[in-house]
């Protein structure tokens, strides 16, 4: 074997080994919620809750008149924001916020993985509606692997999940190549595996 050759096998090697410890409990997690979502109609509430909380709104964010432009919305709904992240330890990935002018109302809505967390501010009454969801760790670990409402971070992590599962079967398959007693029949697994798939996918379909 040249010395270029036997050095490249040793890189895939080391590729298809280090890809697969990088990759193993992600995939792992992948795996089991794959099979979850593939049964919608398994259930648990295990975690989940419903919470429901009316406080007074601070003196300091009570308005002596109401903000019409677009720029002191935003100042004082994200005075709002910080507020109830302090005080209420609500966390979220992303937020936005609305308001209705006749009504005298600001909403706030938070998303999250496998939940919602809603802010009314009635400022006719002064006083703030806090509503938070949590559909529990089963509709969590399925929400994760969709990607759903889970931040950028996370959206970044299921790609390099899938780049390393790529970069490991990629590998994995010109370490067979090379492998002479064990080609034919890798290749005919290959082979066989994709050939299901398609004959499986076109069963299903009558």
């Amino acid at each position: 074997m040249k010395a270029s050759s036997f050095n490249l096998q040793r890189l895939m090697r080391a590729l298809h080994t280090y890809s697969a410890m990088w990759v193993l409990l992600l995939l792992l997690f992948f795996s089991i919620t794959g099979i979850t979502l593939n049964h919608p109609n398994w259930h648990s509430q295990w975690g989940s809750y419903q919470r429901m909380e009316l406080v007074a709104l601070p003196v300091s964010l009570q308005l002596a008149e109401w903000p019409e432009q677009p720029l002191q919305q935003s100042l004082y709904a994200n005075e709002v924001y910080r507020w109830v992240q302090q005080n209420f330890q609500l966390k979220a990935t992303d937020w936005s916020y609305q308001f209705d002018e006749e009504d005298e109302l600001l909403e706030l809505e938070f998303k999250r993985a496998a939940g919602y967390a809603m802010v009314l501010v009635d400022f006719t009454v002064e006083e703030v509606e806090i509503e938070q969801s949590f559909a529990g760790y089963l509709a969590l670990a399925n929400d994760l692997h969709k990607g759903r409402d889970a931040g950028v971070l996370w959206s970044w992590l299921i790609d390099a999940t899938a780049v390393s599962c790529l970069l490991f079967s990629l590998t994995g398959f010109y370490l067979l190549l090379k492998n002479k007693s064990q080609k034919s029949l890798g290749n005919s697994l290959a082979l066989l595996g994709g050939i299901s798939a398609l004959l499986i996918y076109m069963a299903s379909l009558h």
